[in-house]
């Protein structure tokens, strides 16, 4: 009987971004002898897009990571002879360099989810297999360092109220933020001057940050969720010929996922808006694009590395606590059957890394084997 088996990441650390290490030791106790044909940790890394159109779902699979770390005995369908572990406690260290090229942060959303995780087996013969599950987070680096996008921006709109049989006049609105470029935790300072030259009554004012997530899936079929993070409100009339100036107060960027485009699945996007309410008539928007970042920019002094690590932080935490909660989950697996899923699955990008990372001596081992590390098929 196997009382115990379970993944012990170093340092009990959970978040990682690309090109760190994840090391750790597999814990296994038996009270019994247990054959069997090897012992492996698994690294995936996976892309999930479900989107059901009528009777059909489609559906799209992008993998990110796909390693195994061989730690006792053989691989799957390697050939071999089988092991006898005899009672007692086994410790089995194991550990993958990630890639330094890009990876999507980790996401569970409506449609679809970004999930990394490590799976420990043993793997006995004509048994079932013992498997443990440890969930992880990968936070993308991203960081802006071009000018125009850290200065700031003025963005004007002049706007016909009414029908145009029936016109109420213009409304004369500019907006101007500090930069378009912001990570957790950095201060937002936006403006503006509203000018109502129409008959309408403006009754208030606000500032929102906007995150839009496209799912895409095959066949053309996407689906938008768009969710408003923060919203600041100013409660202030503006009588028809009236002008005035509009000062929020300043908002902190919330732990958030990153700006994340160019992957297959999901598309992660932001914008603060400036928005004009207006009675009895459509309101005014004013959209600046901004991407959020994971890094502050290099030219502000406010750059240091404790803040950078305080931000590092206070983001992995937000993104743990849902792996966690979310991995488990079938809810983005649940489909009708496979004759009614239009599926795609695009090959892994070659830049993942090699299929052969390392080879040495396993610390502890008895069986004398090399730790074997490698891409999964």
């Amino acid at each position: 009987m196997v009382n115990l088996f379970v993944i012990a990441l170093t340092g009990d650390k959970r978040v990682f971004q690309p090109g760190d290490t994840i090391s750790g030791v597999l814990l296994l106790n038996t009270n019994k002898e247990i054959t069997l044909r090897g012992v492996r940790v698994e690294l995936h890394g996976v892309g999930n897009v479900r989107i059901r159109s009528g009777k059909v779902t489609y559906a799209r699979r992008e993998t990110y990571l796909g390693f195994q770390s061989i730690l006792l005995g053989r691989a799957p369908f390697q050939a071999g002879s089988d092991i006898k572990l005899q009672p007692g406690n086994y410790n089995f260290p194991f550990q993958f360099p990630l890639p330094v090229s890009p990876l999507p942060t980790s996401f569970e959303g409506a449609y679809g989810s970004v999930r990394y995780w490590l799976d420990a087996v043993v793997d006995r013969p004509w048994r079932i297999d013992l498997n443990t599950r440890t969930p992880l987070v990968i936070v993308e680096r991203v960081q802006i360092r071009s000018p125009e996008f850290l200065e700031p921006r003025l963005k004007q709109e002049d706007r016909m109220l009414g029908w145009p049989c029936c016109p109420s006049g213009q409304l004369h609105t500019k907006a101007r933020i500090g930069c378009l470029a912001y990570c957790p935790g950095q201060e937002v300072k936006i403006s503006g001057l509203v000018n109502n030259e129409s008959s309408k009554t403006v009754i208030g004012f606000e500032a929102q940050l906007v995150q839009t997530v496209l799912y895409k899936a095959p066949e053309a079929t996407t689906r938008t969720v768009t969710e408003k993070l923060y919203v600041l409100k100013k409660e202030q009339e503006l009588a028809p010929g009236d002008q005035t100036n509009v000062e929020f107060d300043s908002f902190v960027i919330p732990p958030v996922q990153p700006t994340t485009k160019g992957f297959g699945c999901i598309d992660i996007s932001y914008a603060i808006k400036f928005k004009v309410r207006v009675k009895k008539a459509f309101n005014t928007d004013i959209i600046f694009p901004v991407v959020i970042t994971t890094v502050p920019p290099n030219t502000e002094p406010s750059a240091d590395p404790v803040l950078r690590e305080q931000i590092f932080i206070a983001l992995a935490n937000y993104l743990a606590s849902r792996a966690a909660a979310e991995l488990d989950s079938n809810a983005q697996e649940a489909t009708e059957g496979e004759r009614n899923t239009v599926w795609d699955r695009p090959s892994a990008p070659e830049a993942v890394g090699p299929s052969v990372a390392s080879s040495s001596e396993r610390p502890g081992s008895t069986s004398g084997q090399p730790y074997q590390y490698y891409r999964m098929a």
